[in-house]
C-alpha cells in the first residue's frame, strides 16, 4: 500500500467517525427535543421552537412584540445584573431580527432548560462521542476477524505461493509445489484477533442507558440478559424521575410567570409520564434473586 492508498484509507475512516457521531447526535437531539408537550401556547409559537433553543442554547424568551405579537427568540443579557446575579433587562434575538431591550420578568419571561441554564447538547455531545467510539471499535473487531494471512517471502516465491493458492481457492484435488518450495523459505505471521465485539455491544448498551436515565427516559429493561431485582427498579425509576424533574420544574416555573403576566393559560408536560414505563418491566424480589433465579 503505498501513501496515496494510505491517506484514502485515512480519510474514509475519518468520515466513518464523523458519520457515526454526527448519526448519534442527531439520533439523540431528536428524542431529547420530544420529551416535553407544551399546551395552550399562542398562535405562531410551536414547541419545537422553545425546545430547539433550550437544547442548544440553555435558554430562551417570551415576550410580545408590538408587530409579530407573541414570540420566542434567543436572549442576552442587556442591563445591569441584580444581587441575585439575574439580568435586569434582556434583548431578544434571532435570523434576521433583534428585539427592543425588555424589563427582565415584567415585560418577558425566560425559559430555562434547567436552574443553570445548561444546554442538553451539551451533555448530548459526550454520550454521542462515547456512542460513536464504541460503535467503531465495534466495527474494527469485526473486520478484524477476516484475519487474512500475511505470508513473508521473496519475489519469485509469491508468485510461486499466489499460483498455489489459486489451486487450494479452486477446489483442486492435487496442487503440485516447487521442489524448492518449503516452510523453512517463507513465514506466515498470524493475524488473529480476539473477539470482543459482544462485550463491546453490552458496554455500548450501558453508555445508551445512561444516556436515557439523563434524558428521564426509563431503561432499566433494555438489557434482555436478566430480568431485574424490584430494588433494582426501584432505584432507576427514582434516578430516572429526578432526571426528568429537573428539566420540566423549569419549564412548570417559566409557564407559571408567563400566564401571570400575560394573563395566558400555557402548561407543559413529559409526553410519557414516568409511571408509564413501569408496566414494561419485569421486576422480580430480592428473595427470589438470592435464590438464583437471575442465573436462570
Amino acid at each position: 500500500m503505498n501513501s496515496v492508498e494510505i491517506m484514502r484509507a485515512m480519510d474514509v475512516s475519518k468520515n466513518l467517525n464523523d458519520l457515526t457521531f454526527t448519526d448519534y447526535f442527531y439520533r439523540i437531539m431528536l428524542i431529547a427535543r420530544s420529551l416535553f408537550k407544551w399546551n395552550n401556547l399562542p398562535n405562531g409559537i410551536d414547541e419545537k421552537w422553545i425546545e430547539r433553543w433550550l437544547f442548544t442554547e440553555g435558554q430562551c424568551v417570551f415576550f410580545k412584540d408590538k408587530t409579530y405579537g407573541y414570540m420566542i427568540a434567543k436572549v442576552t443579557p442587556n442591563g445591569e445584573i441584580n444581587f441575585y446575579d439575574e439580568p435586569t433587562r434582556v434583548r431578544p434575538y434571532g435570523t434576521n431580527y433583534v428585539g427592543e431591550s425588555l424589563l427582565n420578568d415584567t415585560e418577558c419571561v425566560i425559559i430555562r432548560n434547567n436552574d443553570i441554564m445548561l444546554p442538553t447538547a451539551f451533555t448530548v455531545k459526550l454520550f454521542a462521542l462515547r456512542l460513536a467510539d464504541i460503535s467503531r471499535t465495534i466495527d474494527i473487531n469485526i473486520h478484524a476477524q477476516k484475519t487474512p494471512n500475511l505470508i513473508k517471502c521473496t519475489e519469485r516465491q509469491k508468485v510461486s505461493l499466489k499460483q498455489l493458492y489459486k489451486q487450494w481457492n479452486g477446489n483442486e484435488p492435487v496442487i503440485f509445489a516447487d521442489n524448492e518450495l518449503n516452510d523453512e523459505n517463507f513465514d506466515v505471521l498470524d493475524t488473529e484477533a480476539p473477539i470482543v465485539f459482544d462485550k463491546l455491544q453490552i458496554q455500548k448498551h450501558e453508555i445508551w442507558n445512561e444516556c436515557m436515565t439523563f434524558l428521564g427516559i426509563n431503561n432499566a429493561n433494555m438489557n434482555k440478559r436478566e430480568r431485574l431485582v424490584d430494588d433494582e427498579v426501584q432505584a432507576n425509576n427514582e434516578q430516572i424521575m429526578y432526571c426528568a424533574d429537573v428539566m420540566l420544574k423549569a419549564r412548570e416555573r417559566a409557564c407559571e410567570r408567563i400566564n401571570e403576566i400575560f394573563g395566558l393559560n400555557i402548561s407543559v408536560e413529559l409526553r410519557r409520564q414516568p409511571e408509564e414505563y413501569t408496566e414494561e418491566l419485569d421486576p422480580i424480589s430480592q428473595e427470589d434473586a438470592e435464590d438464583g433465579v437471575l442465573n436462570g
